[in-house]
C-alpha cells in the first residue's frame, strides 16, 4: 500500500521513514552521519510530517549554534594570550559566560554584606530569595572596623577585577554584557593613546600593559595605586630576557615560573625601566585626557641599581677589519639575494658610512635623495608611510658619502621609480625581487635584520653577538673620532641630540657642503 507523500522521509514496509540530510557543521551531534535516516513508526501522513518538524527544528537551532560559534571562534583567535588563556581555562565562550555570571551575582552578594558602623553581619535568604543583613556582632574596638572594611574592599575589588576581566573578554568576541561599575582601564587607556604614535611604539605599550593587567588583574584606572606599580616592577625581576617562540603566548605568570624553571636570564634594569617609564606616559595621558584628575605614579621613582662602571657593554663597534670583510663580501656576492638593487647589498655600505640604524637604513625611499647646494644628499625622516626615526634629532638631511657615490648607490637610486623604497630584496620563497614590505609591526626592516645576522654568524663567522647591526653605529662615532671632526658636526651627521637642548633648537645646522667636507674625512675601514 502507497502512504501519502510526505517531505524527508521514505516508506518502507508501510512505515515513513525520517530521510535528512544532516549539513556538515552539526554532523557531531548525529553520530557523524551525511543522512538521518530512521523510522517514525507510523503511517500516519500527519505524524509523520509533525515528526520531520521537529527532527528539523533541531537541526535548524543547532546550525545556527556552531554559526554562533564559528564567529566568536574567529574573533577569538585575536584574543592577546592572556585572555585566550582565560577563554581556554572556562572550557569555551558558554563556560566563560558562566563564570561572569557568577561573578556579579558573587559581587552583588559581597557588597550587600559591607560592614556598617555598627557592627558585623551575616547574610541569609530573605522571604523572596534575596540576600539580606542579619547583625551578629556590635563592634566595640574603631579598628576592627577599619580592619572590616579594609578586607570587605580587598576582596569586593578582587572579585570586581576578575568578573570584569572575563566581561571584557565577552564583548570581544561579539557578546552584549554589562560590566560593573569604572571599568576604564589601562587597557582602554592604550587604545586611546595608540594612533598618536608609530605602530611598533604602540605594540611595545600594549605588551606592557597586558603585562600589568595580567599581574594585577582588569583595574579601573581610578583605582590604581602606587603599590600597584612598584609591586610590578618588582616582579619583573623575573622575567626572561628571551621572551620569543612559545614564550609568546604564556602569561606573566607562566613566564616568571617557566624562568626559574630552567635557570635562564632575566631582563636588566633597562628593561624594566622601559616598562616603568610607559606605564607612567600613559598616566600622564589619562591625566591631560581627563580620564582621571589625579596620577597615582606622577612622584614614582625606579631605582637604578649601582653596577660598575667597568660593566662590559650589551653591543660593541665593529673593527674595521670586520667592515671591511662586510662590504666586500657583499659587493662581490654573486648570489642574487645580494643584487645591485637589494638592500642586502647597500644597507652595510650606508650604515657604515653614515652611523644609520637599521630601521632607518631600509625605510630610504627614492624620494629621500635629492641635490641640496650642489650636493647629493639624504634624508632620513618619518614622513612616508612604515618611516619612523626615533627621535626628533634623527630627522635630518645629511650629503651622500663620496664612498657611495663612487660604489654606484647614485645610479641604483635613480632608476627606482618616484616615492618607492630605495631597494629591493630577493624573495626567499618567490625566488625573484621583490619590493620591501612592513610586518605587523609596521617595520621594514624585519627579515633583512635577520638574513644580516645569518650573514655575520654563517657566512663571515662572526659570532661574538655582541657584534649586530647596531655595530656600525657604535664604528661609525669611532671613525669620526680618529679624524676628529667637531662634535656638532658628528652628532648632526649621526642623528644624535645636541648635548645643549636649548641651542638644539636653534638654526638650521650647517650647511651640505661643510657637511661634506667633515663626512669625506670619516673611513670606517680605517684603524
Amino acid at each position: 500500500m502507497t502512504l501519502p507523500k510526505v517531505d524527508y522521509t521514505i516508506q518502507l514496509r508501510g512505515r515513513y521513514q525520517a530521510k535528512i540530510r544532516v549539513p556538515e557543521k552539526i554532523r557531531k551531534h548525529w553520530d557523524g552521519q551525511e543522512v538521518y535516516q530512521k523510522s517514525l513508526k507510523t503511517s500516519d501522513p500527519k505524524i509523520a510530517e509533525k515528526e520531520v518538524r521537529r527532527l528539523r527544528a533541531i537541526m535548524d537551532t543547532q546550525l545556527e549554534q556552531a554559526k554562533a560559534e564559528e564567529g566568536w571562534q574567529a574573533l577569538a583567535r585575536h584574543l592577546p594570550p592572556d585572555q585566550k588563556a582565560l577563554l581556554d581555562g572556562a572550557g569555551g565562550l558558554s563556560g566563560l559566560i558562566k563564570q561572569f555570571q557568577d561573578g556579579k551575582a558573587a559581587l552583588a552578594f559581597i557588597e550587600a554584606g559591607a560592614p556598617a558602623d555598627a557592627g558585623t553581619f551575616d547574610m541569609e535568604d530573605g522571604p523572596d530569595g534575596a540576600p539580606v543583613k542579619v547583625l551578629t556582632d556590635i563592634f566595640t574596638n574603631p579598628e576592627e572596623l577599619q580592619v572590616a572594611v579594609a578586607e570587605h574592599r580587598a576582596a569586593s575589588a578582587a572579585v570586581r577585577a576578575q568578573t570584569n576581566a572575563r566581561g571584557r573578554i565577552l564583548r570581544q568576541v561579539g557578546q552584549d554584557v554589562d560590566l560593573v561599575g569604572d571599568v576604564f582601564s589601562l587597557r582602554d587607556l592604550v587604545e586611546d593613546w595608540a594612533p598618536s604614535v608609530d605602530v611598533h611604539t604602540a605594540e611595545n605599550a600594549r605588551t606592557y600593559v597586558r603585562r600589568f593587567t595580567e599581574y594585577h588583574g582588569e583595574i579601573a584606572l581610578q583605582a590604581l595605586t602606587d603599590d600597584q606599580l612598584r609591586e610590578f616592577t618588582d616582579a619583573l625581576k623575573g622575567l626572561p630576557k628571551i621572551q620569543s617562540g612559545k614564550r609568546r603566548e604564556m602569561t606573566f605568570q607562566q613566564l616568571i615560573a617557566d624562568t626559574k624553571r630552567v635557570g635562564d636570564a632575566v631582563v636588566k634594569y633597562d628593561t624594566r625601566k622601559k616598562y616603568f617609564d610607559m606605564l607612567r606616559g600613559l598616566m600622564s595621558h589619562a591625566v591631560a585626557r581627563g580620564f582621571v584628575k589625579v596620577d597615582p605614579w606622577a612622584h614614582m621613582k625606579l631605582v637604578k641599581p649601582k653596577g660598575k662602571h667597568s660593566a662590559e657593554k650589551p653591543r660593541r663597534a665593529f673593527t674595521a677589519e670586520e667592515v671591511g670583510k662586510i662590504l666586500d663580501f657583499v659587493e662581490g656576492s654573486n648570489a642574487e639575494q645580494y643584487g645591485v638593487s637589494t638592500i642586502d647589498r647597500w644597507a652595510p655600505w650606508i650604515a657604515a658610512h653614515h652611523g644609520l640604524r637599521i630601521q632607518e637604513t631600509c625605510q630610504l625611499r627614492t624620494c629621500d635623495f635629492k641635490d641640496i647646494d650642489g650636493v647629493w644628499s639624504m634624508q632620513i625622516t618619518d614622513e612616508g608611510d612604515h618611516q619612523k626615526t626615533k627621535n626628533a634629532a634623527s630627522v635630518r638631511w645629511v650629503p651622500v658619502h663620496p664612498a657611495l657615490i663612487a660604489a654606484g648607490l647614485r645610479g641604483v637610486v635613480e632608476a627606482r621609480p618616484a616615492d618607492a623604497f630605495a631597494f629591493k630584496e630577493w624573495g626567499r620563497y618567490s625566488r625573484r625581487l621583490e619590493e620591501l614590505t612592513p610586518d605587523d609591526r609596521g617595520r621594514v626592516s624585519a627579515k633583512y635584520g635577520k638574513r644580516f645576522k645569518t650573514l655575520l654568524r654563517s657566512k663571515l663567522k662572526i659570532e661574538d653577538t655582541k657584534a649586530v647591526f647596531h655595530s656600525f653605529r657604535h664604528r661609525f662615532k669611532d671613525a669620526c673620532d680618529n679624524v676628529n671632526i667637531s662634535d656638532a658636526h658628528r652628532r648632526y651627521l649621526s642623528g644624535r641630540a645636541n648635548e645643549d637642548a636649548t641651542e638644539d633648537g636653534y638654526g638650521d645646522g650647517a650647511g651640505m657642503r661643510y657637511l661634506l667636507d667633515s663626512l669625506e674625512q670619516v673611513d670606517p675601514m680605517r684603524e
